[in-house]
């Protein structure tokens, strides 16, 4: 019986035992499709992509919790716990069609680290007391929803990065919450609460802060609303980009 029945087996035993409980794991080093199989359920497909769920996954000072590199093919992590990396608690290098959701990552120097990807999802996913909250570094197409990031040095970090966007987030009790550098261009920042940052953003250019309607959340900014339309009457200046429509409360 070859590994890929083993895995649908084992999707079908879950789904009739019920939700499977959150187990305690050490560092995943994946390197190829092989790596995933008696690991990961599903199939690698659009239809049935292979997913890791359910794990607490403790680095022990390793430099990694989990590595994923050189992996094209359709995986989804979900539901885990990942923590006490001495690089990051997750690497990603040269991977494509990722999603990362419902994560809880800390105590690690960085969160996330993703480096030479595309089309990759990171939404529902907290990260908190590491050095570089998110570091994504010449990739793109990624999107990013739904994400705290809390006391961290850099919150989210992009570098040569473009294509990407950042919504629906929350990145607060930063040194710097947000930077755009080394040619971040065509990037989406919009919908976003910047809170107790030292710095709540910087942008290189051409990038865009507002979705034409609607901008970000910047606290301790404030201007006029006379129209009392929710949206300050003054735009926001991000180093050389500009947020035309900031929020006068949170989304």
């Amino acid at each position: 019986m070859g590994m890929r029945w083993l895995a649908a087996i084992i999707v079908l035993a879950v789904s009739l035992t019920g939700p499977a409980k959150v187990l305690a794991h050490g560092p995943i080093l994946i390197h190829s499709v092989e790596d995933l199989y008696g690991l990961a359920t599903g199939f690698g497909t659009a239809a049935s992509p292979f997913v890791i769920e359910n794990l607490r996954v403790d680095a022990n000072g390793e430099p990694f919790a989990i590595l994923i590199a050189n992996i094209s093919c359709p995986l989804i992590l979900r539901n885990l716990e990942v923590y006490g990396a001495s690089v990051a608690a997750i690497r990603v290098q040269n991977v494509k069609n990722l999603v990362m959701e419902n994560l809880v990552i800390r105590g690690s120097l960085a969160g996330i680290l993703v480096g030479g990807s595309q089309n990759i999802t990171i939404k529902k996913v907290r990260v908190e007391n590491c050095a570089d909250g998110i570091r994504l570094v010449f990739s793109g197409a990624i999107t990013l929803t739904e994400i705290v990031v809390e006391k961290a040095e850099v919150g989210i970090w992009f570098q040569g990065v473009t294509t990407s966007t950042l919504q629906q987030s929350t990145i607060q009790k930063c040194g710097i919450g947000l930077i755009l550098e080394l040619g971040s261009t065509g990037n989406l920042v919009a919908g976003n609460a910047f809170l107790a940052n030292y710095v709540h953003a910087q942008s290189c250019g051409s990038n865009q802060f507002d979705d034409g309607q609607r901008g970000n959340f910047w606290e301790g900014f404030s201007a006029k609303d006379v129209n009392s339309d929710g949206i300050w009457d003054e735009s926001y200046p991000v180093g050389l980009d500009v947020d035309r429509f900031p929020l006068v409360s949170r989304p």
